[in-house]
This record gives C-alpha cells, sequence and structure tokens, in this order.
C-alpha cells in the first residue's frame, strides 16, 4: 500500500488531514444489464433504519476482514466485498472476477462518515431475480443511468 493510499484510507496526516475522521475501506459495484431501452442499472432503496437510510445506492458496503482473507491488495479485497456485499443485499452470485474497476473516491477532511470507496462496474450475464431483505435494502429497481440521474436531481 503505498503512503498516500494509506492516507486516503486511513486518514493519517502527511497531507494536512490532521483530526480528520478517518475514511472507512469501502466498495460497489454498478450492476448493468441490457434491456429493450437500452442500459440499465441495479439501485437499492435503503430503510430508514441504517446508515444513509432512504437513499438509493448500488450494492456495496464496509471491506470487512473476511474479504482481505487470502488477498494481496486492497483492491482485491474491495473486489471481494463488492461481491459479497451484492449476494447479501440482492441474493445475486456476481463473479468479482468479472468487475471493472474505474474510480476510487475519499471525501476531504471535515466530512463527517467518511468511506475510501472503490467503484466498480459489472455487465450481468443474463436476466436476475433480485431479493431484499426487507432490513437494510426495502426495494429495487432497474433505471436507466438517465432516469437514475433525473430522479436524483
Amino acid at each position: 500500500m503505498t503512503d498516500k493510499h494509506r492516507n486516503d484510507i486511513y486518514g493519517d496526516d502527511p497531507h494536512g488531514e490532521a483530526g480528520a475522521t478517518p475514511a472507512i475501506p469501502a466498495a460497489t459495484v454498478v450492476l448493468l444489464r441490457e434491456a429493450k431501452t437500452g442500459i440499465e442499472t441495479l439501485m437499492l432503496h435503503r430503510t430508514s433504519k441504517v446508515s444513509f437510510g432512504g437513499m438509493w445506492v448500488f450494492p456495496g458496503g464496509r471491506i470487512d476482514p473476511i474479504d482481505h482473507e487470502g488477498m494481496s491488495s486492497e483492491l482485491e479485497a474491495a473486489h471481494q466485498a463488492a461481491a459479497r456485499e451484492t449476494l447479501e443485499e440482492t441474493k445475486l452470485s456476481v463473479d468479482a472476477s468479472t468487475f471493472a474497476y474505474f474510480a476510487h473516491w475519499t471525501p476531504p477532511p471535515g466530512t463527517p462518515k467518511r468511506y475510501s470507496t472503490y467503484f466498480f462496474a459489472c455487465k450481468l450475464p443474463e436476466q436476475h431475480d433480485v431479493k431484499v431483505d426487507g432490513e437494510e435494502i426495502q426495494s429495487h429497481a432497474w433505471l436507466s443511468p438517465r432516469e437514475a440521474l433525473a430522479r436524483h436531481a
């Protein structure tokens, strides 16, 4: 792990983050499918009882210690976490080796709750039934990127 990467995740100071809330390592995956009207992405509606309650999100969550087992890097652990969280939240089993890594974001110091999040994308090969648990996730929707952005606006 590079010093910069460690600073992004753990909030060490060499880059002016003294006193910053440490960033929690996390991972998310943008699941995509072909539809008659074009590409759609799976959005999950979080219950009000959990962090980010009421928000529409992609599957994902914290990188847990189990995700590091047998992995040689934080990025590999992030792949595992995104796949694990997808299974937990949607009952969809996805192959982490098919994920395309495209971004790593960490909110700036001063943000109350910071996640150092790895972002992946994955095209699902066929139609899948999504089953949410009703505890953490209350519903789901397959939306075109345009519709998802319109809802956000």
